[in-house]
């Protein structure tokens, strides 16, 4: 089975045509004033504070499961 000349030519093209002044770019750097860094600091700080909050949340559990345990006194 043997290529056709065409698909040699077209990878040829799309080689070409990829080497732009584009590739030589240098990558985006972190800027810490932007506002990506301002939301993510943001969802750390709450994060961190969510963290808090387990200590109440099992406190309250334990309340309820205490309260709803107890037993009734039946008369008879």
């Amino acid at each position: 089975m043997q290529r056709s000349p065409s698909s040699s030519i077209v990878t040829e093209e799309l080689f070409n045509n990829t080497n732009t002044d584009k590739d030589h770019q240098e990558l985006p750097t972190y800027d810490p004033a932007s506002h990506v860094a301002k939301k993510e600091r943001s969802r750390l700080r709450s994060a961190e504070n969510a963290i808090h909050v387990i200590p109440l949340v099992l406190a309250l559990c334990a309340i309820v499961l205490w309260f709803f345990s107890t037993p009734l006194e039946s008369r008879i």
